[in-house]
């Protein structure tokens, strides 16, 4: 009796979790498509648009060593927007971009390791800096302006540059690269995204 009776009841509470994932679906792959998408164009105009022409004019620098890697400023705004949560949101894209620059070779377990590196970085990086009362996180009660965000961000370049360089065995000069191209990369975004903000405001 007590199975039947409690049968219709799982129904009912079934329904409501169904009835409340559909409610939610659409918030959580909003910022889930977002994130992604700006990474995957990032990636796309640093890599495939702007390093050949880089390499006219510096061929001598390793090649994917982009001296503006826009992506870095996507993880670095995704961090500061999402918290921890931004990790989860930009790994898809991250992992598969890894791929298309090193293959099946940079996923290894070194390999994998320096991609993590990549993803946690700027995460990690406002979390650190909020343990000593400098919370730029845009979730916190604290006006954050562009220097907040790109001394979290220069932090990030460094944990990133560092992973990946003893990941993938790079050399300095490659390393140094990294570096330049992340920090270019994130002011190169909160331009656009600044931008952006100026432009919002100006049709309203």
């Amino acid at each position: 009796m007590c199975l039947l009776d409690l049968y219709p009841q799982s129904r009912v509470h079934g329904s409501t979790a169904k009835l409340e994932l559909k409610r939610n679906l659409p918030g959580a792959l909003t910022p889930f498509l977002l994130c992604s998408t700006a990474y995957g164009l990032s990636f796309y105009v640093s890599i495939y648009l702007l390093l050949p022409a880089q390499a006219t004019y510096l061929p001598d620098l390793t090649n994917f060593a982009s001296l503006l890697f826009l992506p870095h400023g996507v993880r670095v705004l995704s961090a500061w927007l999402f918290g921890w949560r931004s990790i989860p949101l930009i790994a898809p894209s991250a992992f598969l971009t890894h791929w298309l620059i090193f293959g099946s070779a940079g996923f290894s377990i070194v390999g994998i390791a320096g991609a993590m590196s990549g993803v946690i970085c700027a995460t990690f990086c406002f979390w650190w800096l909020s343990r000593f009362g400098l919370d730029f996180r845009i979730s916190a009660n604290h006006k954050t302006n562009w220097r907040d965000v790109m001394l979290a961000g220069s932090l990030a370049s460094v944990i990133n540059t560092v992973g990946m360089g003893v990941a993938m065995g790079n050399p300095f000069k490659t390393m140094a690269a990294y570096f330049i191209g992340d920090i270019t990369g994130l002011f190169g975004c909160m331009f656009l995204l600044m931008l952006l903000f100026k432009l919002a405001r100006a049709f309203d």
